[in-house]
């Protein structure tokens, strides 16, 4: 999630067909995600319709990330640590750490 880069849905998904070409903003670091279209990796009826895209550490996301000349984010650290990039409370986080505090962070602001 420290890596995303975009919010994709389905160019003929009706329920969010006004959310093209807004931004999203990430709730850990500020960056902006564009909402953009792809008609090949969601699928509409599978459950929201929507999926968050980290090209730098997905097989499935890099080819979007390709597909939409998207920025590719590295997040770790040559030992697998949490590096700038990834928000200032997650620097120097073993991975497997910062997804647990990732996971609390969202439960405790009512995210997830």
């Amino acid at each position: 999630m420290l890596g995303d880069t975009t919010i994709v849905v389905r160019p003929d998904n009706e329920m969010y067909m006004g959310f093209h070409g807004k931004f999203a903003i990430h709730p850990f670091n500020g960056r902006k995600l564009p909402i953009i279209y792809d008609a090949i990796l969601v699928d509409k009826n599978f459950k929201t319709g929507v999926v968050k895209i980290t090209p730098a550490h997905d097989p499935n996301d890099f080819e979007v990330g390709k597909r939409h000349n998207l920025e590719f984010i590295n997040i770790f650290t040559n030992d697998g640590k949490i590096n700038s990039n990834g928000g200032p409370e997650f620097v120097g986080m073993p991975r497997f750490k910062a997804r647990e505090v990732v996971v609390a962070a969202l439960h405790k602001n009512g995210t997830l």
